[in-house]
């Protein structure tokens, strides 16, 4: 079924003759032209990703998916495995940053258990738990290939519910102690980087927690020799749980021409193996923001998109693309609501003036 998803994210193409429109109809608003600068740019991007000239965002949606890492026995982060599960019953409460962030800009929350090493019992919580928690992937394969699999087709099912139930954009976010590790990782194997130069700060560690994590990393490099040009492997040698979910909520925006707004450093290590995994996939996706973890920057450059702010952020939790959703909805509402100059009069009022002008100059 993967291979079907994929093959047909390939096939799809950008309507530009949709993105013409809407850049036609842009200059009719009652505004200057250009006036409302990346918020018109957005609208466009929105056309041609859905084939809509006249995209109307209402319903935005947060996918979180939490998991636990097998290398996060070795004190890599500032906070202990048992945090995910933690964090991830304060998402099912509501009182989490995400939710409130999320609250804050109009998205609904749902919340994933795609491999936490506890279980919770929990209405609110979708159960697509793999295995608890991956194997420590400096002695071998985080997951299985059959795994990885799973779980992006996991994230792709749950997506596939919410879109279904009307959602007109997406946003991804993640739980799970240690996973900055992981995407450290994946960094380094798609930007071609040494794991000192992919290993960014995380929780905002120390130098010596810093250096057992860089350590980690080329550890784990060295023992999976995971290769860019085959990059499921990638995924699942290096990658998590929680990652290969948000890789399929990429996935199946892409096969339904969904826009779905990439997150921080985690969120975009999963948007680059989307990319790597399923060509094309990329072209459906907004990022949100440019992360104030450093190594955030490589992987944009990577991806080939440009984000939308830079607010200094680094919680995660899809909190920069809750934000980002309400910029984007801001974007659909000025097209698909604000006047025209041929329908409204304002166009004979302006010409008028110009005539006055005209005029009196002479």
């Amino acid at each position: 079924m993967l291979e079907k998803i994929i093959k047909e994210i390939a096939e799809k193409e950008m309507d530009f003759e949709a993105g013409k429109k809407a850049d036609v109809y842009q200059h009719d608003l009652i505004k200057p032209k250009g006036s409302l600068g990346r918020l018109e740019e957005i609208s466009i991007r929105l056309a041609e990703m859905t084939g809509d000239p006249m995209y109307d965002i209402n319903q935005k949606e947060v996918i979180l998916f939490s998991a636990d890492h097998g290398f996060s026995k070795y004190a890599i982060s500032a906070y202990p495995r048992e945090v995910t599960k933690q964090m991830t019953m304060a998402y099912l409460r509501g009182d989490a940053g995400a939710n409130i962030v999320a609250k804050a800009n109009g998205a609904a929350v749902t919340v994933v258990d795609m491999g936490i090493d506890a279980d919770i019992n929990n209405p609110l919580l979708i159960n697509k738990k793999i295995r608890y928690g991956t194997d420590d992937f400096t002695k071998g394969p985080a997951m299985s290939l059959e795994e990885a699999k799973k779980a992006i087709l996991a994230g792709f099912e749950v997506t596939e519910g919410v879109i279904i139930r009307g959602a007109d954009i997406l946003a991804p976010g993640e739980m799970g102690i240690g996973n900055t590790t992981s995407s450290s990782a994946i960094l380094a194997v798609f930007a071609d980087m040494s794991p000192e130069d992919s290993t960014g700060r995380g929780s905002m560690i120390n130098d010596e927690t810093w250096a057992r994590k860089a350590k980690i990393v080329e550890d784990a490099l060295l023992v999976n020799k995971p290769n860019k040009n085959k990059p499921l492997e990638v995924l699942a040698k290096v990658g998590g749980f929680e990652i290969a979910g948000i890789v399929g909520v990429y996935l199946a925006c892409a096969k339904y021409r969904k826009p779905v707004v990439v997150d921080g450093f985690i969120a975009t290590a999963a948007a680059l193996c989307a990319k790597f995994i399923a060509p094309g996939s990329e072209k459906f996706m907004f990022t949100s923001h440019r992360s104030a973890e450093i190594q955030h920057r490589y992987m944009l450059e990577v991806l080939g998109l440009e984000p939308l702010f830079d607010l200094k952020m680094r919680l995660g939790e899809a909190t920069g693309a809750s934000i980002a959703m309400q910029l984007i909805q801001t974007a659909s509402k000025v097209i698909t609501q604000m006047g025209t100059f041929s329908g409204s009069g304002v166009n004979e009022a302006e010409k008028n003036l110009e005539m006055e002008l005209e005029r009196i100059s002479r």
